[in-house]
């Protein structure tokens, strides 16, 4: 079975522009940041609470991975919190801190 239809001869505006290629528009600098800003915006909107912190958290630690090295770690950790960075060395390099994934203390 197969359908066959001819274009509508009596087309409305609408019908006829979205038959319309438009043509690949170069943004300036600020066009295209003001652009990213409205997608980034939507996209924020439509995420919930969960999927937010979730890719705030694949994005920091990314971020911390690529960016920092060891004494920068260091000293961004120490500015978050000044004994913070000492008790998370010691939770992961200490074996007898709470192992819940039963790994024997290894990440």
């Amino acid at each position: 079975m197969s359908f066959i239809r001819n274009a509508n001869p009596n087309a409305t505006n609408s019908e006829l522009e979205a038959k319309v290629i438009k043509p690949f528009v170069q943004l300036t600098n600020e066009q295209r940041n003001e652009l990213i800003q409205q997608f980034v915006e939507l996209q924020v909107d439509n995420m919930d609470w969960k999927t937010l912190a979730q890719w705030v958290t694949e994005e920091m630690t990314d971020n911390f991975e690529k960016n920092y090295n060891d004494v920068e770690l260091k000293e961004e950790i120490k500015r978050y919190d000044e004994e913070l960075y000492d008790e998370l060395v010691d939770n992961v390099t200490n074996e007898t801190v709470l192992d819940t994934n039963n790994t024997g203390g290894k990440f």
